[in-house]
């Protein structure tokens, strides 16, 4: 084991069937020890984790493009510079899971309780108390919806944010219907906007965004133009761009009125190809404003964008787990890796611990 793979284990953020992304390209399953358990922590055996099929796969393969595998970021300058990268191979990686508690050191959390998190793809991680009893999993909900109640919703829910109420009382436009788009319509939706049209080029997943109540629009041709003629060029206040494409974020640019909103929230890699900013962005006035939930919008923190999550799930107001997802044992993580490169029959991909 490498030092910070040694780290992980002695804290007890993993142990026991762990996913692993290889300095290979590859991706495996293996087995870490479990240590011993602290007072005033939980340990929780993972019952499900999921893939984000965004941020995940920049990790993934001997042509991975995230950042952090090329350059250094700096905290104090809040910059990526040059010298030894920040990430180093092998990947111990997730940020949707959840878990039955196990083996509780404390009184505030009873063994067989279940909770939610931001935990890696691994069968057993430690909770602080105060963590685990913050992240408890409301009886009405699933496993499946629990996945998505620490990440996923709040990063929708921050994008929303940052619209600043600008869609409401009118449609909103979302680029992208993978997981994070479909929930971010969602939020849109459910906090005002008249109608939300989601824009995707894969016909499966705009079967999935009309079942939510979405218009859907195929994303060939000039998407932009069509909106525009059929809503009125001064219609669309907002759009939100969920593919991590800059294609798709210059088709936002042009798809919103005159200094309309739109709201970054893909993970953009390299250089920004097909970003035209001499034409409608800097002949409307747009502005685009990111919408990453490493930067919560003033009015949220993580406590509360939690649990606002949590509410806006018990309500019903957001399909979590009804979402259409691969199911495969941890085992097979390496497979499972591969089926969300193939977009057009996989929407998401979840990892069993049973």
């Amino acid at each position: 084991m490498t030092a910070h793979i040694d780290d992980l284990v002695a804290r007890g953020e993993i142990g026991g069937r762990t996913v692993r992304i290889l300095d290979t390209g590859e991706v495996d399953c293996h087995t870490y020890p479990v240590a011993p358990l602290a007072d005033g922590a939980v340990r929780v055996r993972s019952a499900r984790t999921a893939i984000s099929p965004g941020t995940e796969l920049t990790y993934v393969g001997r042509a991975a493009t995230n950042p952090y595998l090329h350059r250094r970021w700096d905290p104090e300058l809040r910059l990526f510079v040059d010298g030894t990268p920040s990430v180093a191979y092998p990947i111990v990686f997730g940020y949707r899971a959840a878990g039955v508690v196990v083996e509780s050191r404390t009184d505030r959390v009873r063994e067989g309780a279940r909770v939610f998190g931001k935990w890696r793809h691994t069968e057993f991680t430690t909770l602080a108390a105060a963590d685990a009893e913050a992240q408890l999993l409301p009886a009405e909900l699933s496993f499946d919806d629990g996945m998505d109640l620490a990440q996923m919703l709040p990063i929708a829910l921050n994008a929303v944010a940052f619209a600043e109420g600008r869609h409401e009382g009118g449609p909103a436009v979302v680029f992208g219907c993978g997981p994070i788009g479909l929930l971010v319509g969602q939020v849109a939706k459910a906090t005002g906007a008249t109608t939300v049209y989601a824009v995707d080029r894969l016909a499966t997943r705009l079967e999935i965004a009309r079942t939510l109540g979405f218009e859907a629009v195929a994303s060939d041709g000039d998407v932009a133009a069509r909106l525009k003629r059929e809503l009125g060029a001064e219609a669309t206040a907002v759009a939100f761009e969920c593919t991590g494409s800059t294609a798709a974020l210059s088709d936002a640019v042009r798809v919103v009125r005159r200094r309309g909103t739109v709201v970054a929230v893909g993970f953009y890699q390299g250089d920004a190809a097909g970003l035209r900013l001499g034409e409608e962005f800097h002949h409307n006035g747009v502005e685009i404003r990111s919408g990453q939930i490493g930067n919560p919008h003033p009015s949220f923190n993580a406590k509360t964008l939690r649990a606002r999550s949590v509410e806006l799930a018990r309500t019903g107001a957001v399909v979590l787990g009804g979402l259409s997802r691969y199911e495969l044992s941890v085992e097979e993580a390496r497979a499972g890796f591969a089926a969300l490169r193939r977009p057009a029959e996989v929407l998401q991909v979840v990892f069993r611990y049973g």
